[in-house]
C-alpha cells in the first residue's frame, strides 16, 4: 500500500462510523430540515414532529459534537438560540440526496415497510 492509501478495512470502518451516525431516529430529519435554512429549538421541535425534548436535544448535541450543526446563541434577552448546518454538514446533503434518489428508483415499497 502506498503512503496516503488507506486500507480496504479503514475505508469499511470509516463508512461504518458514517452509517452509525446517521442511523440515528431523528438525525437524517433534522439534517433535512436544517438543510433549508436557520431554526430555532421550538422550530426544530415542531417541524420535525412526533420527538422529544429530551431526543431531540440529544440528536442536536451530537450533530454539533460532530461538527455537522452549529448552535448559535445570541446575547438577548431572553436568549435566542439557532441551529444551523456548518460546512461539514453541508457536505453531508449531497450523499443524502444521493441515498434519497437510489431509494426512490430501487425502493417501491413504502420506507416502514421495509423495516419490517
Amino acid at each position: 500500500m502506498m503512503e496516503g492509501e488507506i486500507s480496504e478495512f479503514e475505508m469499511i470502518a470509516r463508512t461504518r462510523a458514517v452509517l452509525d451516525l446517521l442511523g440515528g431516529k431523528w438525525t437524517v430529519e433534522v439534517l433535512y430540515l436544517l438543510a433549508t435554512g436557520k431554526r430555532r429549538y421550538s422550530e426544530v421541535f415542531y417541524e420535525v414532529g412526533e420527538i422529544s425534548k429530551k431526543m431531540l436535544t440529544r440528536t442536536l448535541r451530537q450533530l454539533e459534537a460532530h461538527g455537522l450543526v452549529a448552535r448559535t446563541i445570541y446575547p438577548e434577552v431572553p436568549p435566542r438560540v439557532e441551529y444551523s448546518l456548518t460546512r461539514r454538514g453541508w457536505s453531508i446533503t449531497e450523499p443524502l440526496m444521493g441515498m434519497y434518489e437510489w431509494a426512490a428508483e430501487h425502493l417501491d415499497q413504502e420506507p416502514r415497510a421495509l423495516a419490517a
